[in-house]
């Protein structure tokens, strides 16, 4: 009977370490995707910069474009060449 239970024993320990071995691989799955998901976010965080960056700079431009057109309209800074007329015989 001791031996019955001896080798109860053993198998016992056996699946439990099985078990733990099973959950240390699944412990480094789970660790793996959670890196990979992490380093998803920053590339996406970094793009949604990039795009906003982006973004500013053409409105930048456009706000500079638009005032170089006011200032040609309103001639303010002599943007406009000065036009001059001579009635001459």
């Amino acid at each position: 009977m001791e031996e019955t239970y001896g080798d109860t024993y053993d198998e016992e320990r056996k699946k439990r370490e099985e078990l733990e071995k099973i959950m240390e691989e699944n412990n480094k799955k789970i660790e793996a995707a959670q890196k990979k998901l992490a380093e998803e976010q920053l590339k996406l965080v970094e793009e949604q910069r990039r795009m906003l960056e982006e973004k500013q700079r053409m409105e930048e431009e456009d706000k500079r474009r638009k005032r170089r057109e006011q200032e040609m309209i309103l001639n303010k800074k002599n943007a406009r060449p000065k036009l001059s007329f001579s009635l001459g015989k």
